[in-house]
């Protein structure tokens, strides 16, 4: 069965989605979070403040949507790892193509990595962000492995693990200044944790 493409109303609508997502960024990279207003994000694309708030909520929204975007594709690729890695292995691995967003564009990475370490209003949402993506991962790797061979409780704890050394290595990656490669310290994380 083939997939129906989008239509042109849906095309917009990503369209208007993605400029506000990217001209977001830009300011709160520019200018700081807290000083850049919904007004200063949709005046430059010829938007109305009320069309902002049709696709998002708040800035804050704004800022994790790339996060929930990353998800189902973080799920696809944990229930299409090989059969032969363990649990923690597959978790571990999912994760790391993430990385592969951050070698197309380091600065953008870098940039991103700051604004949610600089900006205290957004950890609440990074949590809920993360805890959701958590629960995702934890369902999909039960999937993967099969309900008689992995309790939920199981499968929340290797996530969690998995999740708590990736946060690990991004902090470490920002208290360095993003001057050390990001991949060697994910690595690490990874292993440590699994130990």
């Amino acid at each position: 069965m083939t997939e129906k493409s989008p239509s042109l109303r849906e095309q917009q609508k990503a369209a208007t989605r993605n400029e506000l997502i990217r001209m977001g960024l830009l300011l709160f990279f520019e200018n700081g979070f807290a000083n850049t207003t919904v007004d200063q994000i949709v005046e430059p694309l010829g938007i109305a403040k009320r069309t902002f708030f049709r696709y998002f909520k708040a800035k804050e929204d704004l800022v994790f949507d790339f996060y929930e975007d990353k998800t189902p594709t973080l799920v696809r690729e944990l229930k299409n790892r090989p059969k032969d890695e363990s649990p923690y292995e597959a978790v571990c691995k999912a994760l790391s193509t993430q990385l592969d967003l951050y070698d197309v564009n380091p600065d953008w990475a870098w940039s991103l990595v700051c604004l949610l370490n600089e900006n205290p209003e957004l950890m609440g949402k990074g949590f809920e962000k993360r805890l959701t993506r958590e629960q995702a991962l934890a369902a999909a790797l039960i999937e993967r492995e099969g309900k008689n061979k992995i309790t939920p409780l199981k499968a929340r704890i290797i996530v969690g693990t998995a999740l708590i050394a990736w946060q690990a290595a991004l902090d470490e990656w920002y208290e360095g200044g993003g001057k050390s490669k990001l991949r060697p310290i994910v690595k690490k994380a990874f292993s440590i944790a699994g130990q």
